[in-house]
């Protein structure tokens, strides 16, 4: 499908490549004109266009405008009271079933003394999206699709094709990133800790509203220390289960979230020092899984080592166990043998 423009042009018009194409057809003004007055097979005939596009990948229907792509001098803009762009915009979405949404029409007046519309005409662009409602039926109760540049009927296999098309949100982890300044605390004897938040937002891709939106958190344990732990469960709304080497935070978002909208989520902290270095030198991630209504979840995994904010407490941290070595002090490395740096207490690293 071709860029879909917020207006129309005479000059857009002739600059179109001649032919149909899946995603466009031309109807002179014999298709909407009988006798001077609007056919009566008109609306049965559009409902099948717009079935067919509907149903497909969407597509642009050209009234005003012959077989081979040439303006034929448009179509009289006073066939209906009120006008005939108000009057296919009042039709459409009844012509065929369910309700079609989304659709533009664009009325494309005469542009100057070398235009091709007469005066008083114009040429009539529907645009219609493919559509998630689909398949939508046609007047005479069938269904149409776009095949080799027509609107041909749909057979079984089609129609079941397009009812796997996808009907859930798609919400996604849009970006996840550091949040305010990081925290040091010197009061731990073993050596300096640094704690770091990341923020996420989620944003609906899709063209479903999203009723019901949830994000799981999986970090590593050895990232998260007590005192990290109580900063991300503070916001009063977050869940925190376990699994073998992780910890889960959950945030249920208790608004519905719009087809394009994108909102800040959720903040989980991290605690960086000297005992978890080594996981975050092997690659860190935190894995962000989003469950919305019923559609599958979406997994995003954010690697730690990516933010400058990290790689800097990373070389700080570094730098005080050298600084420690240098002095005679024993600074350790990695989980203690009881799988806590050795730590008791709330603010214990964990594994």
């Amino acid at each position: 499908m071709q860029e879909r423009p917020e207006a129309w042009t005479e000059a857009m018009i002739r600059q179109i490549e001649a032919g149909e194409h899946d995603f466009q057809e031309f109807k002179g003004r014999g298709f909407i004109l009988e006798g001077g007055r609007i056919s009566s097979q008109f609306i049965a005939l559009l409902s099948k266009q717009l079935s067919a596009f509907a149903n497909a990948s969407g597509g642009r229907l050209f009234l005003g405008v012959d077989d081979d792509g040439r303006i034929d001098g448009g179509v009289p803009m006073d066939l209906k009271g009120g006008g005939v762009r108000a009057w296919l915009e009042d039709i459409i979405p009844d012509a065929v079933e369910p309700t079609l949404r989304g659709f533009n029409v664009f009325e494309v007046r005469r542009g100057g003394p070398d235009s091709l519309i007469d005066e008083g005409c114009a040429v009539y662009v529907i645009d219609i999206p493919a559509s998630a409602e689909a398949p939508h039926m046609a007047g005479d109760r069938r269904y149409y699709l776009r095949i080799a540049g027509k609107s041909r009927p749909m057979g079984h296999v089609h129609i079941q094709d397009i009812l796997r098309r996808t009907r859930h949100p798609e919400v996604h982890v849009a970006r996840v990133g550091p949040y305010g300044k990081p925290e040091l605390d010197e009061s731990d004897p073993r050596g300096l800790r640094i704690f770091i938040c990341l923020q996420a937002f989620i944003a609906n891709r899709g063209t479903r509203l999203a009723r019901h939106v949830g994000v799981e958190i999986e970090v590593p344990r050895m990232l998260v220390s007590g005192a990290a732990r109580e900063r991300t469960l503070a916001a009063g709304d977050v869940q925190l289960t376990q699994r073998p080497g992780a910890y889960l935070f959950f945030r249920y978002h208790p608004t519905p979230l719009f087809p394009g909208q994108e909102i800040q989520y959720c903040r989980v902290w991290v605690g960086l020092h000297a005992r978890n270095l080594d996981i975050l030198h092997s690659g860190a991630v935190l894995r962000w899984r989003v469950y919305a209504d019923d559609a599958a979840p979406t997994v995003m995994t954010t690697e730690l080592g990516q933010y400058h904010v990290v790689r800097r407490a990373m070389k700080t941290i570094d730098s005080r166990v050298r600084i420690g070595r240098r002095k005679g002090r024993v600074v350790r490395r990695g989980p203690t043998p009881e799988g806590d740096g050795g730590q008791s207490g709330s603010d214990s690293p964990s594994t």
